[in-house]
Parts: structure tokens; C-alpha cells; sequence
């Protein structure tokens, strides 16, 4: 009989644990909805960015930053420093946001989101038709001819 009130208790306690973990991970965790959100603003700055909409896109880049969002924080830092050169406009940003945006990128590792597989396209003018170039491999030289060099 003890055995089996001893048992009793720890299968309580258990489901006790376990109903605890659950709602500690469900309360830390974000909605389903928000990072849904996220992952829609982020593909509209994209769209905008690519769409040639450079200033729309960093506003919307930098927005996502400022909430945490990696991969706009490294877009944004990029827009910022580069912008003058590669898109011939300045962008603003305070050094709070940039510093924040620098602390997100190292802290980070690596990005959150899948990055698009890249396949590069061979045009043949005369033929008309676009097919994939075969992926030519790359010989990294030896350290020896890099210290000759």
C-alpha cells in the first residue's frame, strides 16, 4: 500500500513538473501570429528593396532591427555604411541603433532565416534560352604559394 501512494505522489509531482514546463515555454515563447508578422514585414522590405524602393526598404529594414530582427539588423548596418557608394544616398541612423544593430550580429552566429539557394544563369543570346551554368570548382591555393606570393 505505501508503495503504491509512493508512486501516486511522484506521478503527481511529475505531471506537476511538466504542466509547469509547458506553460513557463508557452509564456516566453512569441505567438505564432507575431513571427508570422515578422517574417511578412521582412519580405516586404525585401520586395521593396529589390523593387528599387532603397529608402522605403531601409526604413522598414531598420524598424525590424530595432525589434530584434537579425537578419534586417545586418541589411540595416550594410544600407548604412554602404549607401553612399553602392546607392549613392545617405541613410541615417543613430549611433544607439547602430551600436544595438552591431551587438545583434555578434551576438547572433549565424542567420535565423534560410538563405535562398542561388543558382547562377548562363545567357546564350543567340539561342535564346536560359539554362544553369554548371558550377565550375574552385582550387584555394596551397598555404606554400600563398606565403611565396
Amino acid at each position: 500500500m505505501r508503495t503504491c501512494s509512493r508512486t501516486l505522489v511522484l506521478l503527481r509531482i511529475q505531471a506537476a513538473a511538466t504542466l509547469l514546463c509547458a506553460a513557463a515555454i508557452l509564456a516566453t515563447s512569441p505567438p505564432a501570429h507575431a513571427a508570422g508578422a515578422a517574417d511578412r514585414e521582412y519580405q516586404e522590405a525585401v520586395q521593396a528593396f529589390r523593387a528599387g524602393r532603397t529608402s522605403d526598404a531601409f526604413g522598414r529594414f531598420i524598424d525590424l532591427a530595432n525589434r530584434g530582427d537579425v537578419d534586417a539588423a545586418r541589411i540595416a548596418l550594410f544600407m548604412h555604411s554602404y549607401g553612399p557608394v553602392l546607392f549613392g544616398k545617405q541613410w541615417d541612423a543613430g549611433s544607439q541603433d547602430v551600436a544595438y544593430w552591431t551587438t545583434l550580429l555578434r551576438d547572433s552566429g549565424t542567420t535565423a532565416r534560410a538563405m535562398p539557394e542561388f543558382v547562377p544563369t548562363e545567357l546564350n543570346l543567340g539561342k535564346g534560352k536560359v539554362r544553369p551554368a554548371p558550377a565550375k570548382p574552385r582550387v584555394l591555393p596551397e598555404v606554400s604559394n600563398v606565403a611565396k606570393n
